[in-house]
């Protein structure tokens, strides 16, 4: 268990820099909706792919879509849990004075923060999703094991 443990921690390691190179690259041009949204979406396919190769190869149950569509579900919830606090975080630190300032600035404005603020606000996001990922990932898209 700690081997597979440790195997989805670096495959998540190298999904973080996915995530945050993805996030960076696109958040000073699209709106923050968008870039934080894509990065969680291209890190959680680039995962899945790698988790399926390495670190759940002996547990893989049913067709390759399958197990995406479950991966994909199963780490929803962790995407939307670092997507809720990220987004509660910017909001915090950026101080805005009403509702519509806040909606303006996720909707239709691009970031105009550091990047390196940006960086570590998307990391504690990404962390505060881990367990829910984890869990999920060994109980609902990995859960039969064949041998």
């Amino acid at each position: 268990m700690l081997s597979r443990v440790l195997k989805f921690m670096t495959v998540g390691g190298i999904g973080i820099l996915v995530n945050e190179g993805v996030f960076i690259l696109t958040a000073h041009d699209v709106p923050i909706f968008f870039s934080l949204g894509l990065a969680i979406e291209l890190s959680i396919i680039f995962n899945f792919m790698l988790n399926d190769v390495w670190t759940f190869k002996d547990r893989r149950a049913g067709s390759f879509i399958k197990r995406l569509v479950k991966f994909h579900a199963s780490s929803f919830s962790g995407g939307i849990v670092q997507y809720a606090i990220v987004i509660l975080l910017l909001v915090s630190f950026l101080h805005f004075s009403n509702g519509s300032e806040i909606l303006l600035f996720l909707f239709f404005s691009d970031v105009k923060a550091q990047s390196l603020f940006l960086v570590i606000i998307n990391f504690i996001g990404i962390v505060s999703g881990f367990a829910v990922r984890f869990v999920t990932s060994l109980k609902y898209v990995w859960g039969v094991h064949n041998g």
